[in-house]
C-alpha cells in the first residue's frame, strides 16, 4: 500500500510538472505578446501560479522518486514558492516595483539549484546532463537579466527557460527510459 501512495504521488508530481511547465509557456508567450497586461491581474494570476507550482513541488519532494534528482530541493523550494505566492496575492499593490526583480531572483535561484541537479545527473551516470547545465546557465543568466533590466518580456523569457528547463528535467530524470538505464535492462 505504501508503495503504490509514492507511486501515485510520483505520477501526480509529473503531472504537475508537465502542467505547470505549460502555464508557464503560456504565461511567458502572454508576457512577451502583450507586456502592458493589467498589474493586478498579473500579479493574482503570478501568485496563483507560485501556490500552485510550491504546491507541485512538495508533492514532488514528498513522492520519494528513486535517484532524488528530480525533487531534491523541492520541499525548501516549494514552501518558499507559497510563501511568495500569499505575499503577492495580499500586497501586490504595495509591493508593484519589486515583484518582477524578486522573480528575477527567483529564477537565479532555480538556475542555481539546477546546476546542483545537473553535476548529480553526471554523477548518475546521465547521459543528458550537460543539456540540463546549459539550461540551468540560461536560467541563471535570465534571472540576472531581470534582476537589472526589469521588463515584461525578459520575465516572459524568464517563464518560457523556466518551463523548458523543468519539462526536460523531469522527462529525462523520470523516464522510464532512464530507469531501465540505471538498472542495465533497456531491451538491448
Amino acid at each position: 500500500m505504501g508503495g503504490r501512495i509514492t507511486l501515485n504521488r510520483l505520477a501526480i508530481a509529473r503531472r504537475g510538472y508537465k502542467l505547470i511547465s505549460v502555464l508557464f509557456y503560456i504565461s511567458g508567450l502572454v508576457c512577451i505578446i502583450a507586456p502592458d497586461l493589467n498589474p493586478a491581474a498579473a500579479a493574482v494570476a503570478g501568485g496563483i501560479m507560485l501556490i500552485l507550482y510550491g504546491m507541485i513541488r512538495i508533492t514532488g519532494y514528498l513522492s520519494n522518486d528513486l535517484y532524488c534528482l528530480a525533487f531534491q530541493h523541492d520541499f525548501a523550494c516549494g514552501m518558499l514558492l507559497m510563501v511568495l505566492g500569499i505575499i503577492e496575492l495580499i500586497l501586490h499593490a504595495r509591493f508593484r516595483g519589486y515583484l518582477l526583480p524578486a522573480f528575477g531572483i527567483l529564477v537565479l535561484f532555480d538556475g542555481l539549484l539546477c546546476v546542483q541537479t545537473a553535476i548529480d545527473a553526471r554523477r548518475f551516470g546521465l547521459v543528458s546532463w550537460h543539456i540540463i547545465l546549459a539550461g540551468s546557465i540560461l536560467l541563471g543568466v535570465l534571472g540576472v537579466v531581470l534582476i537589472i533590466v526589469n521588463t515584461q518580456m525578459v520575465a516572459g523569457c524568464c517563464l518560457l527557460a523556466e518551463g523548458l528547463v523543468h519539462h526536460y528535467l523531469m522527462q529525462c530524470t523520470m523516464s522510464p527510459s532512464m530507469t531501465r538505464q540505471r538498472h542495465g535492462t533497456d531491451g538491448k
